[in-house]
């Protein structure tokens, strides 16, 4: 999740420049007018914002080369699919990395049980008691 918020928090800011740059970002001006000119030259352009798919789309295949590399060592009985146990250790895992990247108070082991169960029960679309592959890459897609 605070992956999730960071990215989303960065691809927001990366606009703000964009627009500050313009002198009045409500004014546009005609198609066929030549861009205001002062004695020093023409007014430089504000940088397109970076686009938000591109972002989604290196973001979707982080999230799908995860899924391929790690889902392996947490399904432990090889099924194809994570019990509620193999879910609770790999997104517990993936919280601590988390705090330890972030530098964040880590939660008590019983609220962390709690999250795990909560996320899990989130994560099971389907409701057969196991996730897949496609359950968790969409569930840590957000």
């Amino acid at each position: 999740m605070y992956r999730i918020l960071t990215a989303s928090s960065i691809l927001a800011l990366a606009a703000v420049p964009a627009i500050a740059q313009q002198a009045d970002p409500m004014a546009t001006p005609a198609p066929t007018e030549a861009p205001a000119t002062s004695e020093m030259g023409p007014e430089p352009m504000a940088e397109p914002a970076p686009a938000a798919p591109a972002a989604d789309t290196s973001r979707e295949a982080n999230v799908a080369k995860v899924v391929e590399t790690e889902f392996p060592a947490y399904d432990a009985d090889k099924s194809g699919e994570l019990s509620e146990t193999e879910f609770s250790a790999w997104v517990l895992a993936l919280h601590s990395k988390a705090e330890v990247a972030g530098g964040t108070a880590k939660k008590d082991p019983a609220a962390k049980a709690k999250w795990a169960k909560d996320a899990f029960a989130t994560a099971d679309v389907d409701k057969n008691k196991k996730v897949s592959k496609t359950e968790i890459g969409k569930f840590l897609l957000g």
